[in-house]
């Protein structure tokens, strides 16, 4: 069954009648929808979902209850390791839609980086976003880097200084087309996630091919974990409470310490902070002439 995580900033409190009918129609699909309980656009969200009956809802939360859930719908707890009231409180929640939807409707104001980080999260799952954009009355489709490129163009000047300083934007648009899990292994494979500079694989000179191979896939994955705590804005400590490790392991995984590190570890990390690991195993490539 198809989910739809509907958000939008919190400065807006009123839902143009082209978002009201797209929802009516998400509604009418008989769609799993997941909401924030966040005041402004999530609450005007709820309010709408209930005007249209809607009952196959679910209100997403960090900490024990809701802040809002206008139609006492199904409430899925969020359990964040962050300090309460930060940023990373909250985006606890946003990142457990992001994973539990296949695609977005988002309501943007044009400098909210809350609204901008869930379709950023949702690229990064390979997901889709359709953003109504208040600026212009209309909806854009995000499924892309290109796409996303061309929704920040929308940002005034001082939006997009803000939303640098608040969750390093420009980085985040620069590595969509790195951030991919998928592990994807072949005798003559090449690993689909481009590592950052500082934890590119460097196999010794008479290193094996199977060693090879194992540098490479702890690197890619020590890039993901480390890109996770930038974008859940993680302290050290906080880190290695999600993790499940020492702070001492956490500077090392940031420092790009392959050596340091074994692949189960750096798994079974991933898997205590909740986040999927996939592999695909090819056979090699057969040459027919």
């Amino acid at each position: 069954m198809t989910t739809v995580f509907i958000a939008g900033s919190i400065s807006i409190n009123r839902l143009h009648e082209k978002v009201a009918d797209r929802i009516n129609k998400i509604v009418s699909s008989d769609f799993n929808v997941v909401v924030g309980d966040a005041d402004g656009a999530d609450t005007s969200i709820q309010e709408c979902l209930q005007r249209y009956q809607a009952g196959k809802v679910t209100v997403y939360c960090t900490g024990d209850s809701p802040r809002n859930n206008v139609a006492e719908w199904p409430v899925h707890r969020v359990v964040s390791k962050a300090k309460a009231g930060t940023r990373a409180y909250f985006t606890a929640k946003d990142l457990e839609m992001a994973r539990h939807s296949d695609y977005g409707l988002m309501v943007w104001d044009c400098k909210s980086t809350g609204t901008l980080s869930n379709v950023i999260e949702l690229l990064r799952e390979k997901k889709k976003s359709v953003v109504f954009v208040n600026k212009n009355k209309d909806f854009v489709t995000i499924s892309d880097k290109d796409g996303l490129e061309r929704l920040v163009a929308f940002m005034s000047d001082h939006a997009r200084a803000k939303a640098e300083e608040k969750i390093g934007l420009t980085a985040k648009i620069a590595n969509i087309a790195h951030e991919q899990f998928s592990l994807d292994i072949g005798a003559n494979s090449e690993f689909s996630a481009s590592p950052v500079k500082d934890l590119e694989p460097s196999a010794p000179a008479e290193a094996s091919p199977e060693q090879t191979e194992s540098v490479k896939l702890r690197a890619a994955l020590m890039t993901a974990l480390k890109e996770h705590i930038s974008r859940a804005h993680l302290s050290q400590s906080q880190a290695a409470k999600v993790f499940g490790v020492t702070q001492p392991r956490i500077s090392d995984l940031t420092r790009g310490k392959v050596d340091l590190f074994g692949l189960d570890a750096l798994v079974n990390m991933a898997a205590t902070a909740g986040l999927r690991v996939e592999m695909h195993v090819r056979e090699p490539r057969v040459t027919v002439g």
